[in-house]
């Protein structure tokens, strides 16, 4: 369809983009966001929280890692298998730098099925990568719909939805996109700006 064919080449655009950052730039934006979220009330107040573990191209969570863990949250990472994303606790700093690095270089548990799922536990607060946001809540991933399809599990299996925040550089953001029916729109987008 025209949308999907939207999507696709606006997909490929944001990569071209992400791809031309300084790391000078990146490394101020990530700065800027980190501090946004750890002195966010949501995130201060939230005890379950969710997290991804950051791709090079993706605005940095390390610092938002180390610090939940420090905290003493309850911090969920994703685990990816083929068609399905699960949210699996992390226990502690050590755990968490004791990950085996996956093909990407992204820690990620090999040992899933025997962690706490955020889905059983119920989740505050979940941070979100994509490729693009609007202002309005509204991202584009890369189309593999992980994040879509959690957040509709999650919600059809609590009767509700997580806080979700995502993280953007400022490049990242539109003035507006292609979205589809299955595209969940997020509370609020966190960017430099």
């Amino acid at each position: 369809s025209a949308l999907f064919a939207a999507k696709k080449l606006l997909r490929k655009e944001l990569k071209r983009k992400l791809k031309n950052l300084t790391p000078e730039t990146k490394k101020i934006e990530n700065n800027i966001v980190a501090e946004k979220i750890l002195n966010h009330a949501k995130y201060i107040s939230s005890q379950n929280i969710c997290v991804y573990v950051s791709l090079p191209e993706e605005v940095c969570t390390e610092e938002i890692i180390q610090d939940a863990l420090k905290s003493k949250k309850k911090l969920f990472v994703p685990y990816f298998n083929k068609d399905d994303m699960f949210m699996v606790r992390i226990r502690d700093v050590e755990d968490y730098q004791g990950l085996p690095l996956d093909t990407y270089g992204v820690r990620q548990p090999r040992d899933y099925d025997q962690r706490e799922q955020a889905m059983v536990t119920g989740i505050d607060l979940m941070l979100c990568p994509g490729l693009g946001f609007t202002q309005q809540g509204l991202r584009i991933g890369r189309g593999k719909g992980y994040y879509d399809n959690y957040l509709t599990k999650y919600e059809e299996h609590h009767g509700k939805m997580p806080h979700t925040i995502a993280l953007a550089y400022s490049t990242q953001m539109l003035g507006e996109l292609p979205i589809t029916p299955s595209d969940r729109e997020l509370d609020e987008v966190v960017c430099p700006l």
